[in-house]
């Protein structure tokens, strides 16, 4: 039921939502969305190091080997991303909003942890239109328009086999449409005709990801955690339509429909490293590096300008004392990051870089009784740019402003009554 419930939500963002309006989402299968949770993404998107007993880390598996014993975690998140988009000499102003991720974990056995959860894997939606006049044909529009994204609903496991050291897998299920439209579209008192084309890729097909950390308790209160994730190449079964029209004044004639239940979207094999230190309860500080070789994509037969992309991020948080009784805002973790990405997009000759500094606070939930709990109110706000006016290339001011939320439970206690 949790499963069926969790594929029915997934169904809703992959056709419900519009979380974005990139012309960079053009290429390949669309933007690469931000999957980092809570935690990791006040941090810049910090996560192969990064581990906690009260938060989820998706994107590397052998975290869940935190969780413990007794607990149930569940986590939510929505965002609201403003972005300026501007070229040498026009500029547009769009807001997106949307569910970010839903996500639980809990404890199967002491050694072995499991989690499942919902999110945006990617996100298509742009409208480019351009207008000249032709002599002959009058005013003739070009349009170019995409919409869609793919879902994807993961189950993920962990497990210890020895103390400090913790293994995971992730099983993706990757899902959803990606419909891509180009019209030229001449006046119908024109001897020319208009013509429509719109190419549909319904994606649907597994996917894995493989991680490992090591935690290495250099005191009693101090340690280093290092961590790495291998995302295996996956070759992606897609149904694709190809339909082509013409159009005059009076009619509409159909040129080409065709199915091909059999194309495919290879995306590549990528990998990422890190680590994090700290003292525990106190602070955490944290570096990354992700690498995916995008220039071996593939969408429905046809290759992308696309490069290897690279992150580097660094992040950091700081709690001045957990433990305060009189003073919730030293409760409060605080938590900032910076992002640097060489993006697999490679236009005009230019490669297209973005980069994103995070900021973010959580915030303790106190239940009836005004006693601290493992819950939290989550806020974070990214600040960033991607790509350049250069080059008749577009660039994107955005700020991204996120709520997220940790409910933590415990399970199994058995409670005596007098």
């Amino acid at each position: 039921m949790l499963i069926v419930m969790l594929l029915s939500i997934g169904n809703t963002f992959s056709v419900g939502q519009n979380l974005t309006t990139s012309p960079y989402s053009r290429f390949g299968i669309g933007d690469l969305l931000n999957r980092s949770t809570g935690r990791g993404q006040a941090m810049g998107g910090l996560s192969s190091g990064l581990v906690s007993p009260m938060h989820l880390n998706i994107l590397n598996p052998a975290s869940l080997s935190a969780v413990d014993t007794i607990s149930f975690l569940f986590e939510a998140s929505t965002f609201e991303r403003l972005s300026n988009l501007s070229t040498t000499n026009l500029n547009r102003t769009v807001n997106n909003l949307g569910f970010s991720y839903l996500s639980l974990a809990f404890p199967v056995t002491k050694w072995w942890k499991a989690g499942a959860g919902i999110l945006p894997f990617s996100n298509v939606g742009y409208s480019i239109a351009s207008t000249e006049t032709n002599p002959q044909m009058g005013t003739v529009t070009s349009r170019f328009q995409g919409s869609g994204g793919v879902s994807q609903f993961f189950l993920s496991s962990s497990v210890s086999p020895i103390k400090y050291v913790s293994f995971g897998a992730t099983f993706s299920y990757l899902f959803g449409p990606i419909s891509h439209s180009r019209s030229l579209e001449i006046p119908k008192d024109s001897l020319y005709f208009s013509t429509f084309s719109t190419e549909t890729a319904i994606i649907g097909d597994i996917a894995m990801t493989y991680g490992a950390q090591v935690y290495l308790p250099v005191s009693k209160d101090c340690f280093v955690n290092l961590g790495g994730t291998f995302q295996a190449s996956a070759n992606l079964n897609a149904e694709s339509r190809t339909l082509i029209l013409s159009t005059g004044d009076t009619f509409t004639d159909t040129l080409l429909y065709a199915e091909n239940p059999d194309n495919s979207v290879i995306l590549p094999m990528g990998w990422a490293s890190g680590f994090t230190f700290g003292k525990k309860n106190k602070f955490t500080a944290g570096f990354d590096y992700r690498t995916q070789d995008w220039s071996k994509a593939v969408f429905l037969g046809k290759r992308d300008s696309l490069a290897n992309s690279r992150d580097f991020i660094v992040g950091f948080e700081y709690i001045p004392n957990y433990l305060s009784l009189t003073k919730y805002s030293d409760r409060v973790h605080y938590r900032a990051g910076f992002r640097y990405s060489d993006t697999y997009l490679q236009l005009n000759g230019t490669r297209v870089n973005e980069f994103g500094i995070s900021f973010g606070a959580g915030f303790p939930i106190m239940d009836r009784m005004r006693r601290g709990t493992q819950s939290s109110l989550n806020l974070i706000l990214e600040l960033g740019k991607r790509g350049t006016v250069k080059n008749d290339l577009i660039r994107e001011m955005f700020g991204t402003f996120t709520i997220q939320l940790t409910l933590h439970d415990k399970w199994f206690i058995k409670y005596k009554i007098d």
